[in-house]
């Protein structure tokens, strides 16, 4: 909505810094052509458009998300430091299960080359 109006930079500048910051949280929440709108159109049709696709399977259909298309976090209603920690979070179980991976694959191994208890 500022940019839309075409304030000038004085104009902006003249503003009141409440004023100033209502209006920014308005353009970037609220207004329908704000970031978080943007990201839920973008979301939907990029949804709509992979679930009309003929090459997909079925359980591709049904483990498709909208949140998937969410590049920018802004449709999950978290902060960034939130947002951080699940990847952290994520990225440590990864490596706990291909670890775990590892060492299962190494017992199998050591208990195939045993012969008759010897």
């Amino acid at each position: 909505m500022i940019h839309k109006r075409g304030l000038s930079p004085d104009e902006l500048d003249q503003l009141d810094p409440e004023l100033f910051q209502a209006l920014m949280l308005y353009d970037a929440v609220i207004e329908p052509n704000g970031a978080r709108i943007e990201q839920i159109r973008f979301a939907n049709l990029c949804h709509l458009i992979l679930m009309s696709s003929g090459n997909l399977t079925e359980q591709g259909m049904k483990s498709a998300k909208v949140s998937d298309w969410d590049l920018f976090g802004l449709l999950s209603n978290k902060t960034v430091k939130e947002l951080d920690e699940e990847a952290k979070k994520a990225k440590e179980d990864e490596h706990r299960r291909s670890f775990n991976a590892l060492a299962e694959s190494i017992k199998e191994a050591a208990l195939k080359g045993k012969n008759n208890g010897k």
